[in-house]
């Protein structure tokens, strides 16, 4: 009777367990993280005898979540790709919107700008149009201005999220540590058991540091995890956690690098909301603004140098209208020199939109893109006569540098904020050309086109004769002798006339400079067809900032799309691993009835085993 009662025994103890299993899958159905438990039965080794061997009962094995390793890795790949995208989107669409919308986006006060100055053309002396002109100006400036500083905000949102979610992944790091610590405890007091529900807490944490950065597992012999970030840099070893921080980047631009054991380690850092947060700097805030920066520039350039190509309502020379840009370079904190250098933008034509490391190496100086690492070509010396000379920006080094010595050169990171009005008086604006020429009155030859070609050349404004001795050949103010082929320009100090007509001996054309008040409205034409006017290579003003819109709207449309992509691709892990680890109620249920009736079966053996028992001894005392 005692293998029959205890065998009965073995059974209702272990669909016990059983029902406390299916209980507690029905109870945790909703709960994020929970995987499925199912209860190992094995069966007793049965007691031999000459007729064979007979059972024993059941026991326990263990208690086993359903899981799969590949199942929880691809959603843990899913969930750092998705987060990342997320992130980057949201970036990518405000900078999209910034930039195409009517009311914030830079073509439409450019627009403005060109169109007073093509009215200004058609009344050159008016006051009213002059102010219109200063007045688009100014609202070219404040659009500058108030982009740059919407970047920089985008930018310091990017340093406010990495501190969070620093934060956060050392709280769940912290955490972690603290549940291995507990894992192998309860493993260790128990045989060897896996504490399921400790598990499902470890590999939900898990789950939540790899949404915030790109990390990779190892699961010890003793049932400990570590998690490593980067490039191996361990955030969890068993019960230990290491906090990751941030600080200041080398060269102190404002911007915050994330750090391991008080080492940056931003540039292998990848995945998650800090990949995505740091790809947006990378591939938007700082392409953008160093694309501002340059539009800001070469508008301004190509103002300035066109208003210097005409006089003004007095009769003066063209001043600048527009603060010309500057860039800037920031010393590595670790420079043993005192050593700064000056970045003055040379050529607005040539500049691209990228910074620059330069390195000192004891005896010259090296340039690398510092996003790419690539070399840079780099000339000049560094004195004020000769700079050095890379990407449109001449660079004059000051102090003394030692072997070592770094720089990041920034040529139009901030440019779009320095740019001003220089004057408010309307009267500046130079809508006549600089020079004016007239023709003899007994020319067989008429007066053609002239322009200026040269604003800078300091005797542009002088009086210039031209005298024909005959059809091929010219003097210049009675000296010289000069061949001359028909159609072409004759250029002097910096303008240069073309006649009409067929030249013959005697014609003369005498140039000077354009006086006060005049009606010329050459140069105010010229102002107004800046905006289509090559100044970046073959791009125009209007073509570079069309571009940069364009970029906007193709990197936020790729980002939604990726974003869209990665969703479907995380449902799908979800799914695969609700289908593997999740509760069904339905076949919970079935599992509830099959345990209680094997359940109630046990404990009928029991109860038979008791009767039979009752019944042998009344037997015996019979």
């Amino acid at each position: 009777m005692s293998d029959l009662l205890s065998t009965g025994v073995s059974a209702l103890l272990a669909y016990r367990t059983a029902l406390n299993t299916t209980s507690h899958n029905i109870a945790n159905a909703n709960t994020e993280g929970y995987s499925r438990q199912r209860v190992d039965l094995v069966s007793r080794l049965g007691s031999g005898s000459g007729s064979g061997y007979v059972g024993s009962g059941v026991s326990v094995q263990s208690v086993q979540r359903i899981t799969d390793a590949l199942v929880s890795a691809r959603l843990q790949t899913s969930n750092s790709a998705y987060a990342r995208i997320e992130a980057y989107n949201s970036y990518a669409a405000q900078i999209d919107t910034l930039l195409s919308d009517s009311g914030t986006s830079l073509a439409t006060p450019l627009q403005s700008f060109f169109s007073a100055a093509s009215q200004l053309a058609s009344t050159p002396a008016s006051g009213a149009a002059r102010q219109a002109v200063l007045g688009a100006a100014q609202s070219v400036v404040d659009r500058f201005s108030t982009l740059q500083s919407q970047l920089d905000t985008m930018d310091a949102q990017v340093n406010q999220s990495l501190q969070s979610t620093v934060a956060e992944i050392n709280d769940y790091g912290s955490a972690l540590a603290k549940l291995n610590e507990q894992i192998v405890n309860a493993q260790a007091q128990y045989g060897g058991q896996p504490p399921n529900d400790l598990l499902d807490q470890r590999d939900a944490l898990v789950q939540k540091i790899a949404s915030r950065v790109g990390i990779s597992t190892v699961t010890q012999d003793d049932g400990s995890l570590n998690v490593y970030v980067a490039s191996g840099q361990a955030l969890v070893l068993g019960s230990k956690a290491t906090a990751l921080g941030t600080a200041a980047d080398a060269y102190g631009s404002g911007r915050l690098d994330v750090t391991y054991n008080g080492q940056p380690v931003t540039a292998q850092l990848s995945g998650g909301t800090i990949g995505g947060l740091l790809d947006t700097r990378r591939e938007l805030i700082d392409p953008t603004r160093n694309e501002l920066g340059r539009l800001a520039a070469g508008f301004a350039q190509a103002v300035n140098a066109q208003n210097a190509a005409g006089v003004d309502l007095d009769g003066n020379r063209g001043s600048d209208l527009l603060t010309m840009p500057s860039g800037k370079a920031l010393p590595a904190s670790a420079n043993a020199g005192n050593a700064g250098l000056s970045v003055a933008i040379a050529d607005a034509g040539q500049l691209g939109t990228s910074d620059y490391v330069l390195k000192f190496d004891g005896s010259a100086w090296t340039a690398t893109d510092a996003r790419s690492g690539a070399s840079v070509a780099l000339s000049g010396s560094g004195s004020a006569a000769d700079p050095l000379r890379l990407g449109g920006v001449a660079i004059t080094v000051s102090g003394s540098a030692q072997a070592g010595d770094k720089f990041l050169v920034q040529p139009t990171a901030d440019a779009a904020a320095q740019l001003a009005l220089t004057t408010g008086d309307p009267s500046r604006i130079a809508a006549a050309s600089a020079v004016s020429a007239s023709a003899a009155s007994g020319n067989s030859a008429g007066l053609g086109a002239i322009a200026v070609s040269d604003a800078s050349n300091a005797a542009l404004t002088d009086p210039v004769t031209i005298r024909f001795i005959d059809a091929n050949t010219y003097q210049i103010n009675g000296s010289g002798s000069y061949a001359y082929s028909a159609g072409s320009a004759i250029s002097v100090n910096g303008w240069s006339l073309t006649p009409s007509g067929t030249l013959a001996a005697g014609d003369s054309f005498s140039v000077q400079q354009t006086g006060a008040n005049s009606s010329d409205n050459r140069n105010a034409q010229a102002l107004a067809a800046l905006g289509g006017r090559a100044l970046f290579g073959m791009d125009s003003l209007n073509a570079a900032q069309s571009a940069l819109t364009t970029r906007a709207a193709t990197a936020a449309q790729q980002a939604s799309l990726a974003l869209d992509a990665q969703s479907a691709v995380q449902t799908q892990a979800q799914a695969a691993r609700e289908s593997v680890s999740g509760v069904n109620l339905d076949e919970e249920a079935a599992d509830l009835i099959r345990f209680q009736q094997a359940y109630q079966a046990a404990a009928q053996v029991i109860a038979t085993a008791n009767e039979t028992f009752q019944a042998l001894l009344q037997a015996a005392r019979g």
